[in-house]
């Protein structure tokens, strides 16, 4: 780790471990002014509790191979953080899930690449999460940056929900990669995991909000007003990929730390919207 990263990170606070104001009661299947946002954000949410449990168990794995007390701690706040996340939003999950809303198709088929990635060694495993550990701090620091895009269009209780899992996210992004970096240090492996987590992730992710499109077509396609905001959020999306490219890219450099975007200011305004 460079002197940079170093400094940064002593003059960081330990990861708070928080609950969510989020309720998960009258939930609708559309709770922003957009259906694809809504259905994109659903999307995402249905891999959270598989996923965020099996990153926790990736970093258990290795824990104890771990003697840096101030990554231990940073670990004991990433569990704890990532826990209540499963939590939250495998509640909100079946809440919003109905009889014509069906979630349970993706997510039978997440639950089966998660055995898979299981099946690998505890290294590959890692770095899969390091991967996906990157890419929801880049959305999370994204709707931070981009609030009109993302938690405007949000109804409050959903707000809740996202704006607390973002700030999170933000706040542990470092510590599966320093994990990683100090029982494996492979950078190898990292680039091809990124590699395969990309193309995995994106192709789940919109064949996912696709078909939860589909399900909801009479409201997500066959209005006029819904389709011309549709279009508009989908070329949001597509901007979103094409702004956080450099950060993407920045991953595969061999000198990089995820403390090298800096995300400070963006932290301590989503804290001081949590508190509100």
């Amino acid at each position: 780790m460079n002197n940079l990263v170093q400094s940064i990170r002593q003059q960081s606070k330990h990861i708070q471990i928080r609950k969510t104001k989020f309720i998960a009661q009258n939930l609708k299947q559309q709770y922003t002014d957009s259906t694809l946002m809504s259905h994109f954000l659903t999307a995402l949410s249905m891999t959270f509790p598989k996923g965020e449990r099996f990153f926790v168990e990736t970093i258990r794995n290795v824990r104890n191979k771990i003697d840096d007390p101030n990554l231990q701690m940073d670990i004991t706040g990433f569990i704890g953080q990532e826990s209540h996340h499963a939590q939250a939003h495998e509640l909100f999950n079946k809440s919003i899930q109905s009889a014509d809303y069906q979630l349970s198709k993706y997510t039978e088929a997440f639950e089966k690449e998660m055995l898979r990635l299981r099946t690998l060694s505890y290294r590959r495993q890692l770095a899969a999460t390091v991967a996906l550990e990157h890419f929801t701090a880049m959305m999370a620091g994204y709707m931070l940056k981009h609030p009109d895009f993302m938690f405007k269009r949000l109804s409050p209780n959903m707000k809740n929900l996202w704006l607390w899992h973002a700030v999170e996210e933000i706040e542990h992004k470092h510590v599966a990669f320093d994990v990683y970096q100090s029982v494996f240090s492979n950078l190898a492996q990292r680039r091809r995991s990124m590699r395969t987590i990309t193309i995995g992730f994106i192709i789940g992710i919109t064949l996912m909000t696709a078909h939860l499109l589909w399900q909801d077509r009479k409201n997500s396609l066959y209005k006029p007003n819904e389709l011309m905001k549709n279009i508009t959020v989908f070329l949001g999306l597509i901007l979103m990929m094409i702004r956080l490219s450099p950060e993407y890219l920045a991953f595969y450099r061999a000198d990089f730390h995820p403390f090298q975007i800096d995300q400070n200011d963006l932290l301590e305004k989503g804290r001081a919207l949590i508190l509100e």
